[in-house]
């Protein structure tokens, strides 16, 4: 099969009928932690700025603003959902294509599938193609194509989004190729936040979002948009990266289902530090706790990826970049769930830690990256003795995965502040009874909000 997007295309729709029961059951479960997550999110500043802009300019609509009563058209709710999903550190995660396909390809799919009256399980097929696509596209250019600066879930969700759109707005395989060729024009994002840790971070979630509806339902009115947009002469793969592996679009395209290679995130913190995290338990569960005042130095071995991304925390977005600053949140508060407050940034605990970490590239780590994330920790005592650990595959990966309870502990933990105890349990069950569902419409009633609230 050759590395195209029309081969993408026709291969993902004709394999629409042929998802395996665990790949629905991986969705279900990524559906409810992003909304977990989302949920949590319409309280973050970023969560209440992108909702304000949404209510001045929106005119209202049949799609559902997370943790409000409040309704918008399609494409803004996908927008406001995705942007609230990516407000806080702790989304879901590919590996080897460095995405988090969650916030762009779920808030999409809802959207759109409410707006059309489509059955949960239809809902949930758009999502398994539409993390395929994604995941696909950003195992090609990765990862040199993060090396140049381009953040992934901000350029490659669009693609996932558009598909999942275009599939539950009944388009048929030109317009779904079309909906892929308007995408490609509406992919773009950049790391540079890192730098001043700046607010644009949260809508590299729901921009895309809001790009791959708007797309789709272009192209369903017969808008064209290039079909050879990925691997075309002027297209995505020799635009955004130095080296492509255009093998992995399509190899083993229809039989296995991606998704089930999707982490969860268990601890608030960018998902290069969390196998130093585990390391540092290990550490604590070998040798028992160590005290703040009888650690020297700790030096944590990672991929080069992660040592370029370091940054100062000097603010909550860079702060959740940092894993000398994560690494040091774990020293002082255990790893957690919550998350980076202020309060966190100016903690002398923290900081004095965070003073003793140094981040250092491993070439053997390297060359794991980006199928594995992995870290080597050395926590070096004032005593002389150094204690090590090493873990290759992170809590929350497939091959080492949260259980059914941690899930629904993490879920409760984010959203029963915003939603209240007893809504919360409606969305888990709604989650849980999607694939005999006529309509995404409990679900969606479930995650509004009754009483008046404005985002201000």
């Amino acid at each position: 099969m050759e590395a195209t997007t029309a081969s993408l295309v026709g291969t993902i729709l004709a394999s629409s009928n042929r998802i395996p029961r665990e790949a629905f059951n991986s969705a279900q479960t990524l559906m409810l932690d992003t909304l977990g997550v989302a949920i949590a999110g319409t309280r973050t500043t970023e969560g209440v700025l992108i909702a304000r802009v949404a209510q001045k300019l929106g005119k209202g609509g049949p799609c559902v603003l997370l943790g409000s009563p409040i309704k918008a058209d399609p494409a803004t709710a996908a927008l406001v959902n995705g942007t609230m999903a990516y407000s806080i550190g702790l989304t879901d995660t590919h590996s080897e294509s460095i995405t988090h396909p969650g916030p762009g390809v779920i808030p999409a799919a809802l959207a759109v599938g409410h707006a059309v009256g489509a059955s949960g399980l239809d809902v949930l097929r758009a999502m398994v193609l539409g993390y395929e696509v994604v995941i696909r596209i950003g195992a090609v250019v990765n990862p040199s194509h993060r090396s140049r600066g381009f953040h992934p879930t901000a350029t490659c969700n669009p693609f996932g989004a558009a598909i999942a759109a275009a599939i539950l707005l009944g388009c048929n395989e030109e317009q779904t190729l079309w909906a892929m060729g308007l995408a490609g024009s509406m992919a773009g994002g950049l790391y540079e936040f890192r730098q001043d840790g700046a607010m644009v971070m949260a809508l590299h979630g729901g921009w895309p979002a809001q790009s791959g509806v708007m797309a789709a339902y272009l192209a369903r009115e017969g808008f064209t948009g290039p079909t050879t947009i990925l691997e075309g002469q002027d297209g995505f793969f020799k635009g955004f990266a130095d080296k492509t592996f255009p093998e992995k679009l399509v190899e083993g395209l229809g039989q296995r289902f991606s998704i089930q290679e999707v982490a969860l995130r268990p601890y608030c913190a960018c998902r290069y530090a969390h196998s130093g995290i585990d390391a540092l338990a290990r550490i604590s569960a070998e040798h028992g706790e160590i005290p703040i005042s009888k650690i020297k130095r700790i030096k944590v071995f990672t991929h080069h990826t992660a040592v370029s991304q370091e940054a100062q925390p000097t603010t909550l977005v860079s702060a959740r970049l940092s894993t000398a600053f994560n690494i040091a949140m774990a020293v002082v508060h255990g790893p957690r769930l919550a998350e980076v407050s202020l309060a966190d940034l100016t903690d002398p605990a923290v900081k004095e830690i965070c003073d003793r970490v140094e981040i250092l590239e491993d070439e053997e780590l390297t060359a794991l990256f980006p199928k594995k994330w992995a870290c080597r920790v050395q926590v070096e005592l004032v005593t002389g003795k150094t204690y090590e650990w090493r873990v290759d595959v992170p809590k929350g990966e497939p091959d080492n995965p949260l259980s059914g309870v941690e899930i629904h502990q993490k879920f409760h933990q984010l959203a029963d502040p915003v939603i209240g105890v007893d809504r919360a349990v409606k969305v888990i069950r709604a989650v849980e009874c999607l694939p005999a569902a006529g309509s995404v419409a409990e679900l969606m009633e479930a995650l509004s909000t009754s009483k008046e609230f404005q985002y201000q």
